[in-house]
């Protein structure tokens, strides 16, 4: 198995010329730069979108109060509420080789 890999990578049986395995090795590796800078675009693109989304996430709950006069002392609780303020938060674009990345600064009022 071994003598046949090696046959394999040795041989040139198949190409008329080296420049035919040249020319095809430069095109398939500028396709895969370009390939792999598209990715790397829109794993940039998607990991912006997300920020943008956990930004917007809301942590408010409430629950109202719960009383029951069924039973002879009687049962009750308060309700309560918590409203999550919203975050001011002002937009920075930068250049990053070639990819605009927008971050925003976090203005806190909590």
């Amino acid at each position: 198995m071994k003598g046949l890999l090696l046959a394999f990578v040795r041989g040139e049986e198949g190409f008329l010329l080296s420049t035919e395995a040249l020319l095809i090795g430069t095109i398939t590796v500028l396709g895969l730069i370009v390939g792999l800078a598209e990715i790397r675009n829109n794993v940039v693109q998607e990991l912006g979108d997300f920020s943008q989304a956990v930004a917007q996430l809301s942590q408010d709950y409430a629950y109202t109060s719960v009383s029951d006069t069924n039973v002879p002392s009687g049962i009750w609780t308060y309700g309560s509420t918590f409203s999550d303020s919203t975050d001011i938060q002002q937009a920075q674009a930068t250049d990053a080789n070639g990819i605009t990345v927008t971050t925003q600064a976090p203005i806190d009022n909590e």
